[in-house]
């Protein structure tokens, strides 16, 4: 055979080589494609409300160690997804429910919603925070979440998540000690739930978590938790009555519903929108109604790249009122004033302070007015925003506002003044 033949017979039986590798290279990684189902080699060994009852509730800055070899196990309940429950999940079984303190986020990932998973609890303590039990590390006089890099020694999943209901029902809402034991922290469904602010409030402020009250049909109440953190915080509350699918908890009396998403509502209705009803051009506030009365110094306006808004200095002999021109709330729902203050000096709320009315006489001293209490802001230096909810007799379009300056304490600055409404 000659040396060409030779060369053409090797190149042969190497692409015939390789196209046998090829095949059980594809046939390795179809095997790979599909995870394997995670299994738990043990089983539990106690319930989680025995679990729970290792532990007096109650006893302040304590915990309780868990017996050796203890294995406890439940379906996951929480989802950190939409950022309403920060580094924990809880789990429950047939007999109650647990918060396990975990310091990671995205939990999601990993325990889903309707996940069973099982928990070696060597190493770990029960507590409470406020009556509420949690599971955890403690250390140096608290309850800590367990290391994110030491979970996989405590906690393991157990097959592929499955659908989850409510295990309890709630249609009243007896006080925090008649509600038994074993229903805190577990997955509870409020039937018949309407919100008391529904429509005219945000889930969360944006500065902090923010508390709700939700109303039963039997008049009994129960407060909704939601995290300034949590994506639907800056949300509308919802309006009308329907259901609400959370975790029951507590912080000492007061009974508590923690969700996790939008998602967890039904047969809502969607509340109406926030809207300005009146803002101020402040370039040209006083070419479109904004009026003087009285003596002393006159009101101003002050545009630059930290401020836009009215300003007064004080003077020895002064009263000077500054009243916007007629504003038509027609049939708003809810309206609310709200506006900026600043006094360098310190407010002064004697000297400095805020009126409105539904009948201007165009005499400030004949005109009856409602004085908006700003007792909260007295020597403040710094800005406040200042927000109040007006009554439904001011609907209609004679609506004004008045801001009135007297002695000489200090300059007054006014900025962001709205009306806004639901309509």
């Amino acid at each position: 055979m000659n040396h060409k033949c030779k060369r053409n017979a090797r190149l042969l039986q190497l692409l015939a080589f390789l196209a046998v590798v090829g095949v059980m290279t594809h046939g390795c990684n179809t095997d790979q494609d599909v995870a394997p189902v995670p299994t738990f080699d043990g089983e539990a060994n106690m319930t989680i409300s025995e679990l729970v009852a290792l532990h007096e509730i109650g006893s302040e800055d304590s915990y309780d160690t868990i017996p050796a070899g203890t294995v406890i196990s439940g379906i996951v309940t929480t989802s950190d997804e939409w950022g309403n429950n920060y580094k924990y999940i809880n789990i429950e079984d047939e007999t109650g429910g647990i918060q396990i303190k975990i310091n990671n986020t995205a939990l999601y990932n990993r325990y889903k919603v309707g996940q069973k998973v099982f928990v070696k609890c060597d190493g770990l303590h029960i507590g409470d925070y406020r009556r509420l039990p949690q599971m955890g590390v403690w250390v140096n006089g608290s309850m800590e979440a367990i290391p994110s890099a030491k979970t996989y020694l405590h906690i393991f999943t157990d097959g592929m998540p499955g659908p989850v209901e409510p295990s309890i029902v709630m249609t009243s809402i007896p006080s925090a000690s008649s509600i038994p034991a074993g229903h805190y922290n577990r997955l509870v469904r409020l039937e018949g739930a309407t919100f008391v602010e529904g429509g005219m409030a945000t889930f969360s402020d944006a500065a902090a978590a923010t508390s709700h009250d939700i109303k039963m049909q039997d008049g009994t109440t129960i407060t909704m938790r939601t995290s300034n953190y949590a994506k639907f915080a800056s949300t509308l509350l919802p309006v009308g009555t329907g259901n609400v699918t959370g975790i029951l908890t507590r912080y000492n009396s007061t009974v508590q519903i923690v969700i996790s998403s939008l998602n967890d509502l039904e047969d809502f209705s969607v509340p109406q929108t926030l809207q300005t009803i009146f803002s101020v051009n402040y370039s040209n506030a006083f070419n479109e109604g904004w009026a003087q009365y009285g003596f002393g110094n006159d009101w101003n306006i002050l545009s630059n790249s930290s401020f836009n808004g009215f300003f007064i200095n004080p003077s020895d002999d002064q009263d000077k009122w500054l009243v916007s021109p007629a504003i038509d709330l027609g049939s708003a729902k809810s309206p609310e004033l709200s506006f900026s203050s600043r006094a360098p000096k310190g407010l002064d709320i004697g000297q400095c302070r805020a009126y409105y009315t539904a009948d201007f006489t165009g005499d400030v001293s004949t005109t009856v007015w409602t004085e908006i209490d700003m007792s909260e802001f007295a020597g403040q230096t710094g800005q406040s925003i200042v927000t109040v909810p007006l009554p439904e007799s001011v609907a209609g379009s004679g609506f004004r506002i008045a801001f009135r300056h007297s002695g000489d304490i200090s300059a007054w600055y006014l900025s962001k003044i709205t009306v806004k409404a639901y309509k």
